[in-house]
């Protein structure tokens, strides 16, 4: 696979400088901490979701009938 990737016109190794200025993929989350309530469910009543305050959605768990992130 590697060599394969290198033969690609326009791919280029980066350096090590810029390898570790890489964050990765993910973004931190704006999801609150604690037990929230109204909620939605999944069909057995285990989990659960919370819009964030940004819009995104936040998953955690059903307990005291509260969803707990």
């Amino acid at each position: 696979m590697r060599k394969s990737m290198l033969k690609i016109e326009g791919i280029q190794k980066l350096s090590k400088n810029s390898q570790s200025k890489i964050n990765g993929g993910a973004t931190l989350s704006d999801c609150p901490r604690g037990c929230f309530s109204p909620y939605l469910s999944d069909i057995n009543g285990t989990f659960c979701a919370i819009p964030s305050p940004s819009g995104a959605v936040c998953f955690g768990t059903i307990r005291n009938d509260k969803c707990c992130l």
